[in-house]
């Protein structure tokens, strides 16, 4: 019996050494616009705080074309939709650790356009890729067989072009891909994924977007909320009913995917002067509504959306016009009463992208390609640590894509490079 007992205790212990071995091995995924949860927010996170000389280890870098879309990264690879306005759209696969190129697959795509290169970052599954290419296309990727398994195109729904091309990124709910053609007979539409196949349209959800819709949750229902030029709206994902409408704030075009800070509330930001908001939706009996509890007219962010770190919000203040009429604010802090705390003009973002890991903000410089590790502290602006991680020699360089962060992996994207810094942080657990 005891030797029972005792081979029992010894099987326990090496499945006890094997699972901290390997658990630590299994990435995190960011899986398509915006991490998981298309807030830019990993919760709990790992950081390196504490920065070596010289900034953090480069893992690689490799060459891409220009463009804007961010990257994916699922399973240990990374998916960038990359562009060549000559040949099409190309999806190409890194290997996350090693940079080196897995796999790609293209279709064509010829044409030039304003601010050239590709817009939409991949939305990925275990099985497939999904892409919106700049002229419209909608393209699953087929992971097993590299191949396209289908395609389709927004003016399938009767869509116009916007005015700087298609830039958004498909988001799967339940057992669907939901786009945004915002045509007037066909605001969202979901697909489904293995085939393409529609399974709803909505109504006119608005018209000339830039963003890409997310899901959240009211009164314990799902909605699909999207914010284009002329209204932020809730639809139902089942059924693609438009279920509530605000359009309080004056968006010229609506680029920012609003974020979700819980309590039913949702803030709104964008540039061209257009502002920030802060609105509640309400539920009377079977109806939804939204309300506006705030609104700030001076201080909206132009490209990348607002981050709920630890009750407070974070966002880029940047856009067109207060590039151009000093002073000119940076990151800004907002209560989630909608109301400002703080900005801070010294660094300039420009149109950089800022990611959130646990407590920490990581923003990039949109014309310095400055890296930056920043406290989130609601008292004032905190940085800890900066790191030049592209060089730019002329002026005009739109580093404007979002980031991605997995597993300490951090990855950037400028006009021409697919940079992968180590972040991991350190066998003490500094964080």
């Amino acid at each position: 019996m005891k030797t029972f007992f005792a081979r029992i205790r010894s099987f326990v212990s090496a499945l006890t050494v094997l699972l901290v071995l390997v658990l630590p091995a299994i990435a995190e995924d960011w899986p398509g616009f915006q991490g998981k949860d298309r807030d830019g927010v990993v919760q709990d996170g790992k950081l390196l705080t504490d920065w070596p000389d010289g900034g953090p280890r480069v893992l690689w870098s490799n060459e891409v074309g220009p463009g804007f879309g961010g990257t994916a990264i699922k399973d240990g690879k990374v998916y960038i939709l990359d562009r060549n306005d000559i040949q099409g759209d190309r999806l190409r696969v890194y290997d996350l650790t090693t940079g080196k190129e897995q796999w790609s697959c293209d279709y064509e795509a010829p044409g030039r356009i304003s601010y050239h290169g590709s817009r939409s970052t991949p939305m990925v599954t275990d099985t497939h890729a999904f892409t919106v290419g700049s002229f419209g296309q909608v393209t699953c990727f087929d992971l097993k067989t590299r191949k396209v398994a289908w395609q389709k195109h927004m003016d399938d729904f009767g869509a116009d072009p916007p005015k700087w091309a298609w830039s958004q990124s498909p988001l799967i709910v339940g057992n669907t891909v939901v786009i945004a053609p915002m045509a007037d007979d066909a605001g969202l539409v979901a697909l489904k994924p293995k085939t393409g196949e529609v399974v709803w349209k909505s109504s006119s959800v608005g018209r000339e977007g830039y963003g890409s819709p997310r899901k959240m949750t009211f009164h314990g229902e799902e909605h699909i909320v999207l914010l284009t030029s002329t209204a932020v709206t809730g639809t139902d994902p089942k059924s693609g009913e438009v279920l509530w409408a605000y359009q309080g704030i004056p968006v010229k075009r609506g680029i920012p995917t609003p974020a979700d800070i819980g309590d039913n509330r949702i803030f709104i930001t964008a540039g061209y002067d257009s502002g920030s908001a802060l609105i509640e939706i309400q539920k009377h009996s079977d109806n939804f509504i939204a309300v506006e509890i705030e609104r700030d007219n001076t201080n909206g962010g132009q490209i990348h959306s607002a981050l709920l770190v630890d009750g407070h919000l974070y966002a880029n203040l940047n856009t067109n016009e207060n590039l151009r009429r000093p002073p000119t604010p940076g990151l800004g802090c907002f209560d989630l009463s909608g109301k400002l705390l703080w900005t801070n003009d010294t660094p300039k973002l420009d149109r950089g992208a800022v990611l959130a890991v646990g407590k920490h903000l990581l923003t990039l410089g949109g014309e310095d390609g400055t890296l930056r590790l920043i406290e989130a502290d609601p008292k004032g602006y905190r940085e800890l640590d900066s790191y030049k991680a592209f060089e730019t020699p002329a002026k005009r360089n739109m580093i404007w894509a979002p980031m991605a962060f997995a597993d300490g992996y951090l990855i950037l994207r400028s006009q021409n490079q697919l940079k992968c810094l180590d972040l991991r942080a350190s066998p003490t657990g500094q964080q």
